[in-house]
């Protein structure tokens, strides 16, 4: 059979691009993304993964406060300027229910689920971005389009287990 840069190289699709972009992981997508150019320079896939991951390295995801918040658990999705804004609001009473199904260990998160069309059917994924706050709002780039967005924010326990507070109503985004 072949070497092990054969077998290494199994992995570098425009689809493993996209898993490493949807995960927010930039450096490995660049590898991934500079091996593609090398090995394929006129695909049309592999230019569009490049503009997405300029623009997610240019335009990174921003947590503000956005003052006293009002005590409700609450998420919200808005499309502005290419942009997806998540606006959040946790409450005191609900992250301490969190952090108590969670035995305490872990940290608040907003979770962005997306959904896209892929040329072998819908793909799905998550990014979380880590909260300091506890109301704020959280801009997400380099996302895929078309794609139907849902935020969810929560506690994120260390074992991996997500405990949402509340949840967004479905965001369709167009070309």
């Amino acid at each position: 059979m072949g070497n092990s840069r054969d077998k290494e190289l199994l992995f570098i699709t425009p689809s493993m691009a996209e898993i490493l972009l949807s995960q927010n992981l930039l450096e490995a997508a660049t590898q991934v993304i500079e091996e593609l150019k090398r090995t394929h320079p006129d695909d049309p896939r592999v230019t569009s993964l490049e503009t997405r991951l300029v623009e997610m390295r240019s335009s990174p995801m921003v947590e503000q406060s956005a003052g006293a918040p009002a005590g409700r658990d609450q998420v919200s999705l808005e499309w502005i300027d290419q942009l997806l804004r998540a606006n959040y609001e946790t409450s005191e009473t609900g992250l301490a229910i969190a952090r108590r199904k969670a035995r305490y260990s872990g940290h608040t998160v907003i979770r962005l689920f997306t959904a896209a069309p892929g040329p072998r059917g819908v793909r799905v994924g998550s990014r979380d971005k880590e909260l300091s706050h506890l109301a704020g709002r959280i801009d997400f780039t380099g996302l895929p389009r078309p794609a139907v967005h849902v935020a969810a924010v929560g506690f994120l326990s260390n074992s991996g287990e997500f405990v949402p507070l509340a949840q967004s109503e479905p965001l369709s985004i167009g070309r």
